[in-house]
């Protein structure tokens, strides 16, 4: 029988309404040449909790309420539901002052949380509040008071600058003789760690955003670059050469020893931690173009580590950074001979680009909804779920590296 009878016999079937089983159907479509079964990809459509903002007293209340319902909008993790909807969960509590008291219940009236919140500004405390509402619902950090650190040459100097997650409050932290690069934020945001070029090589120093103090990683010779903070915030990876050829190191930021983990060949750039603290994948160029590879590290003292390339059909890749729940990784790579960024599923998965014409430097946010990036010396956000896509900071120079915290 012939795939052309055996389609116009399907079709009568199908036409006279006689039940055609999936097998026989699939069976079908292998001897037509049409493949077998086809497997959706598509995720289950979310379904959004509905929070209701109620009332706030006190003198700031009315303000607080304002604030905290745009912040809620803004996250995209609910409904802000009226006052005749049906609820999921109640927020209210109270302001005077700028300073705030939250309370989070659920549909039975259940009290989730109840605290205050006491920094200077209002929008702080709302931004916060917001954060511990996400986080109590969801299971997943919120991004109010997320910051994003990145490079810039407005002062004439390559320096570090921080901003807000919507690019709001930007000021620059950095102000070396000879420029600062290469930024990482700590897990809690109080620390960063940067290149500096104050000795006449790159040297990795730490800076405590809070205390305002600055010291070097370690005490051995050499260069040292290219630093990213461990999942717990205890140690750091980067890229030293005090043995010789440059290779992937882990510092303990509490004894300032280093331990090497990689025994590559050629030029080890970019490390990025998997969150759960046992893997880094990094960008390594041997003289034919930069690969990823990833290094297995030691958990026990004695261990020996294991190092593998990780093959993303790209022949230029760098930047590579982990997604916070380790099942992606993003890099750059070149397209047409532009920079482009892009995504793959880890360990095994097919390649998304999510922008070319220019774009670089990923980095996640810590809800794993967004990819910051820069293209033509702008910084943008890009929406995973939308596709949507946003410029929050521009004119100030020529931006690269951005790093949002995790």
């Amino acid at each position: 029988m012939n795939a052309r009878t055996f389609l116009l016999l399907l079709t009568l079937a199908v036409c006279d309404g006689t039940r055609v089983e999936a097998g026989v159907l699939d069976t079908l479509r292998g001897w037509m040449g049409l493949g077998g079964k086809e497997e959706s990809i598509q995720e289950p459509e979310k379904v959004m909790p509905r929070i209701r903002i109620g009332s706030f007293s006190g003198g700031t209340g009315a303000s607080a309420q304002k604030a905290l319902r745009k912040e809620l909008l803004e996250s995209r993790e609910f409904f802000v539901a009226g006052a005749d909807e049906k609820i999921d969960f109640t927020v209210e509590g109270s302001s005077i002052g700028g300073r705030v008291t939250g309370k989070l219940r659920d549909a039975k009236g259940k009290e989730l949380f109840q605290r205050s919140y006491a920094a200077p500004g209002l929008d702080e405390n709302l931004k916060a509040l917001t954060d511990d509402v996400i986080y109590t619902i969801t299971g997943r950090p919120g991004l109010a008071t997320s910051r994003i650190v990145f490079v810039s040459d407005r002062s004439g100097k390559r320096q570090i600058y921080i901003c807000d997650s919507d690019g709001g409050e930007v000021h620059q932290v950095t102000h070396d003789k000879f420029g600062a690069v290469a930024p990482s934020l700590s897990p809690d945001s109080s620390m960063i760690a940067f290149t500096s070029y104050r000795s006449g090589f790159p040297i990795i120093r730490l800076l405590d955003l809070n205390l305002g103090w600055e010291r070097g990683v370690t005490d051995t010779p050499g260069s040292s670059f290219g630093s990213a903070f461990s999942p717990d915030g205890t140690h750091l990876s980067a890229v030293m050469s005090f043995i010789g050829n440059p290779e992937i190191f882990v510092s303990d930021l509490n004894t300032n020893t280093a331990a090497c983990v990689s025994d590559s060949i050629g030029a080890p750039s970019g490390p990025s931690w998997h969150p759960d603290g046992r893997q880094i994948v990094f960008s390594n160029d041997e003289g034919d173009g930069p690969k990823l590879y990833i290094v297995e590290v030691p958990q026990k003292e004695g261990e020996s580590s294991r190092l593998f390339r990780w093959r993303t059909g790209y022949h230029f890749c760098t930047d590579p950074e982990w997604s916070p729940d380790g099942r992606y990784i993003a890099f750059t790579t070149r397209k047409n001979g532009e920079w482009t960024v892009a995504i793959k599923p880890y360990p095994n998965g097919s390649v998304r680009v999510l922008q070319a014409g220019g774009a670089q430097h990923p980095s996640w946010s810590p809800n794993g909804h967004f990819i910051t990036y820069v293209q033509h010396g702008e910084l943008f956000v890009h929406d995973l779920r939308s596709g949507n896509r946003r410029s929050i900071v521009r004119g100030y120079g020529q931006i690269t590296e951005p790093r949002w915290m995790r």
